[in-house]
């Protein structure tokens, strides 16, 4: 009878469990620049990067992460996404190379910036 007690208890631990990563929001995702790119007045180094946001669109409120600090924050379009790769687009704009869209693939979303951005240090 132990058992069967032992066995519920580890089942509904187990399945609150997995609801809570299944509720967590997928507000985020990385991306890697291989060149430097402007973002309004911050220019973002080649590397890894995090881009996290605030609401379901379709205007959210973007924050650029580099490991943990946050190298900019800026107003983003998030729109759907037909595409299943990840990419970033890049244009020119004041002869420098800008970040214009990042796409998530898994997510099928992506990000596309305008021209208000901060640098935060």
């Amino acid at each position: 009878m132990k058992f069967v007690k032992y066995a519920a208890v580890l089942g509904l631990t187990t399945l609150s469990m997995s609801l809570s990563v299944l509720a967590k929001d997928n507000n985020e995702g990385k991306f890697t620049l291989s060149d430097p790119v402007q973002l309004g007045s911050t220019q973002l180094k080649p590397g890894d990067y995090k881009a996290t946001w605030e609401g379901t669109g379709p205007e959210v409120q973007v924050k650029i992460l580099q490991g943990k600090n946050v190298v900019a924050t800026t107003s983003a379009k998030l729109v759907d996404s037909p595409s299943s790769q990840d990419s970033v687009a890049v244009g020119t704009a004041n002869n420098s190379r800008t970040l214009q869209e990042i796409d998530f693939g898994k997510l099928r979303k992506a990000l596309v910036f305008g021209s208000e951005v901060t640098a935060q240090n």
